[in-house]
C-alpha cells in the first residue's frame, strides 16, 4: 500500500472510465481497511442504535447516533408504532397524492407545522427527499440559491438545473453585498442555511440572515434537522432559540434525529405547501411514510412537548462532557450543540484513534477527507439524553490515555 492513505476522493468523483472499471479500482480503498482491526464504514450492529450498541456480539458505548432524545428506544414510541401496525398494517403502499395519505399523516403535518411556527407542512419518506424534492420544485434556470458552504448534501442535490453561489460560512455581510450586486438578476432568490451544522456543531447566525433577506426581498430556507427537538426553550428548534419563530420562509427537517424514527418534512405557507403536493417529485412519486413511523413520531412529538426533563437530561450530558473535555484541553471547535467535533487534523490519526476507542468499548465516527478538509479531520461525538455519566467519564479517560500514545 502507498504511504499515503486512499480517500473516497480518489475514486468515483471524477467519473473516469466505466462503472465496472471504477468499481474495480475502488477495491484499493476497501483493501486499505484491512490495515485496521475494525472497519471504518458499513459496520453492522445487532441492536438498536443509541447510547450503547451491540457490534460483533459485544456491547459498546456509542456516539454515532443522532437520536438526541433517545426516542428510538423509548417504550412509549415503540408501543405507539406497534398500535399503528395493528390498525393500519405495515405500509400505506401508495404515494400520498393517489391514496396513501392517511389521517395520521395529516395530523403529523398539522402538528409539526405548528411546532416549528409555520402555517402548514408536507411529509416526505426521508429528510434527504424533503430537501431535494422541495428545492427541485421551486428553483429553475431563472432562479438562484445562495448557499452556506456547510449545508447538507441533501440540499445541494436539489440544486441541479438552477444557479448557485456560495456565501461562505455564517457570512451575512458577504451575503448582503452579493444580494445588492445581484439585485434584479433572478426571478427567485433563496438563501439556504442549516440551523445546527452537522459536522462542527455550531449554529447559524439566523437573526442576521433574516435581516439581510428581508432587506433584499430574498427567501430564506432553514434546514433544522439537528435543531428541532434540541434547541430552544421548548425544543422548537433554532428559530425558537433565537426568538425568530414565524420569521423564516421555509423550514425543513427530518424525523430520524430527535424524533427517533425516519422521514422528513417541509413547513411553510399554506399556498407553498399546496404547490409542493403536486410538484415535489420525491413526495409525489414516493410511497408515504409507514404508519408505524408516523405514529411513533407523533408520540415523540407529544413527549417533546410534555416532558422537558428529557431535553434537560440531554443538555446536562452535553454540558458535562464539554466541561470534562475542556478541562483536559481537547479542541472541540465552536460547538454549542450535542455535536462535538474533537479536532485531530490528520486523517491517519483519526483512523488510529477510532480503532483504539473501539478496542476500549467505544464506537465513534472518524470524519476525514473528503467529508472535511484534511486539516479539519476529526472524531465526531454525538451526545444523547440516554447516555449515562459513567459513559461520558469512560470516553474522556480513554481519550486521555490514547493521547499519551498519539499526539493530537
Amino acid at each position: 500500500m502507498k504511504n499515503n492513505l486512499y480517500s473516497l476522493r480518489d475514486f468515483g468523483f471524477e467519473m473516469n472510465g466505466s462503472a465496472c472499471q471504477r468499481a474495480e479500482e475502488f477495491q484499493k480503498f476497501i483493501d486499505q481497511q484491512s490495515v485496521y482491526d475494525t472497519k471504518s464504514y458499513w459496520i453492522m450492529a445487532q441492536s438498536g442504535v443509541g447510547a450503547s450498541m451491540k457490534i460483533d456480539g459485544k456491547k459498546v458505548d456509542a456516539y454515532i447516533s443522532n437520536d438526541y432524545l433517545g426516542m428510538s428506544q423509548c417504550q412509549e414510541t415503540i408501543q405507539a408504532g406497534i398500535d399503528a401496525l395493528q390498525k393500519y398494517g405495515t405500509g400505506a403502499c401508495a404515494a400520498q397524492a393517489i391514496g396513501g395519505y392517511l389521517d395520521i399523516h395529516h395530523r403529523l403535518e398539522r402538528d409539526i407545522a405548528d411546532f416549528v411556527g409555520q402555517e402548514d407542512a408536507i411529509l416526505f419518506s426521508s429528510g434527504f427527499g424533503a430537501n431535494a424534492g422541495f428545492l427541485r420544485a421551486i428553483l429553475g434556470k431563472d432562479d438562484i440559491a445562495y448557499i452556506d458552504s456547510y449545508i447538507h448534501t441533501s440540499a445541494s442535490s436539489g440544486l441541479y438545473g438552477t444557479n448557485t453561489k456560495h456565501i461562505g460560512h455564517n457570512d451575512a455581510a458577504y451575503l448582503d453585498m452579493i444580494l445588492e450586486k445581484d439585485k434584479g438578476k433572478y426571478a427567485t432568490s433563496l438563501v439556504i442555511i442549516d440551523g445546527v451544522y452537522s459536522q462542527d456543531g455550531d449554529l447559524s447566525v439566523l437573526p442576521e440572515y433574516i435581516s439581510v433577506c428581508k432587506k433584499h426581498n430574498c427567501l430564506l430556507m432553514l434546514d433544522d434537522a439537528h435543531g428541532i427537538g434540541v434547541m430552544g426553550e421548548n425544543g422548537r428548534g433554532t428559530a425558537e432559540y433565537f426568538n425568530c419563530l414565524g420569521q423564516v420562509d421555509f423550514i425543513t427537517g427530518t424525523f430520524s434525529k430527535s424524533f427517533g424514527s425516519v422521514g422528513g418534512f417541509v413547513a411553510a405557507s399554506t399556498k407553498l405547501i399546496q404547490y409542493l403536493r403536486y410538484y415535489a417529485d420525491s413526495n409525489v412519486f414516493s410511497a408515504a411514510i409507514t404508519p408505524q413511523a408516523t405514529c411513533s413520531i407523533l408520540k415523540a412529538l407529544e413527549l417533546i412537548k410534555s416532558r422537558p426533563e428529557i431535553r434537560q437530561k440531554l443538555w446536562d450530558n452535553v454540558n458535562y462532557l464539554r466541561k470534562r473535555l475542556g478541562e483536559e484541553g481537547f479542541d472541540i471547535g465552536k460547538s454549542v450543540s450535542p455535536i462535538f467535533p474533537l479536532m485531530v487534523r490528520d486523517n491517519k490519526k483519526v483512523y488510529d484513534i477510532a480503532d483504539m476507542l473501539n478496542k476500549n468499548g467505544i464506537f465513534i465516527s472518524g470524519i476525514v477527507y473528503p467529508a472535511v478538509r484534511t486539516k479539519e479531520a476529526r472524531i465526531r461525538i454525538s451526545v444523547l439524553a440516554s447516555h449515562e455519566i459513567k459513559q461520558l467519564d469512560h470516553l474522556t479517560t480513554t481519550l486521555k490515555r490514547i493521547r499519551e500514545q498519539i499526539v493530537f
